[in-house]
């Protein structure tokens, strides 16, 4: 299992009370990349807490396993007026809206993938492009979730990385593509004239793999590398990864939320791509 830092990465505004999050969204995510969760003020329309247990070394002393750290914060023990739970995963399928029987998503999901008959399979509704992602986000993952928030069902990352990109679409040219990096695996998604055209993830580690990956895939459907490309995720600005995609094309951007609430101040000098999961969350369900 996962463990990760005691200590997090945390911004928070000056006006956040423990003792109100009835009026508080909170959207958390469970990956390769730790734990990390968002608080939204409703009453204030913008995002006033952002906290990150980071991976740590299994061998840190000042590290901890995912379940008690989420036991032993004290945002994470509160009420919420609504919980989102983000688990992105690099195996999940997606099926078209009028093809789509829930009763069948087990089977959807052990068709396309190798399965030992335990996993929990979910299901979540794309309503852009009309279709239901379907996926498994791990036996530990799926046991700590349901124990801490039970009732809430947990959304593939594939949700939020696509209503962002309709989203940002809106103002792009022909094409919206967007290059989304977790640990050990990428999702790429293009969208043509605002119609999703390719929607994938693939397992992968080096830089170099990555770029092979996202252009090898940009040339087969004859889109230009000159055309901009968005990066969300586990990349940092002049990074190994990021130095390794300028060497194919400067059209090269970190993307932002396109939200309908604000950020706190705080948030002013941080690189939100890397949240951008948690900060798209609540407008999911706009």
């Amino acid at each position: 299992m996962t463990r990760i830092k005691r200590q997090p990465f945390e911004l928070f505004d000056e006006t956040l009370d423990i003792n109100a999050t009835d009026n508080y969204d909170l959207s958390v995510e469970i990956s390769g990349d730790g734990v990390a969760y968002s608080v939204l003020d409703l009453l204030r329309s913008k995002y006033v807490m952002l906290r990150h247990y980071q991976n740590a070394d299994s061998a840190d002393e000042n590290s901890a396993g995912i379940k008690e750290v989420i036991d032993n914060d004290d945002f994470l023990r509160q009420n919420y007026r609504k919980v989102y739970i983000i688990t992105p995963c690099s195996e999940s399928t997606l099926v078209p809206s009028p093809l789509y029987d829930n009763a069948l998503k087990e089977s959807y999901y052990r068709f396309n993938f190798q399965s030992d008959g335990d996993e929990v399979v979910y299901s979540n509704t794309l309503p852009s492009p009309g279709a239901s992602v379907i996926f498994s986000p791990g036996t530990d993952v799926n046991d700590i979730v349901t124990a801490r928030w039970p009732g809430v069902t947990p959304w593939h990352h594939i949700k939020t990385l696509l209503q962002h990109s309709f989203a940002a679409a809106r103002s792009a040219g022909e094409h919206y593509i967007h290059l989304h990096i977790e640990k050990g695996y990428i999702t790429i998604i293009i969208l043509k004239d605002r119609n999703l055209s390719f929607c994938n993830s693939f397992r992968c580690n080096t830089p170099s793999d990555i770029s092979y990956y996202l252009f090898n895939v940009l040339n087969s459907l004859s889109v230009k590398n000159s055309e901009s490309i968005y990066l969300s995720g586990v990349i940092e600005p002049y990074g190994e990864l990021h130095l390794s995609l300028l060497e194919f094309t400067h059209a090269i951007h970190f993307t932002s939320p396109h939200v309908r609430y604000g950020f706190s101040y705080v948030f002013n000098d941080s690189h939100l791509h890397r949240y951008l999961n948690i900060f798209t969350a609540s407008s999911c369900e706009l």
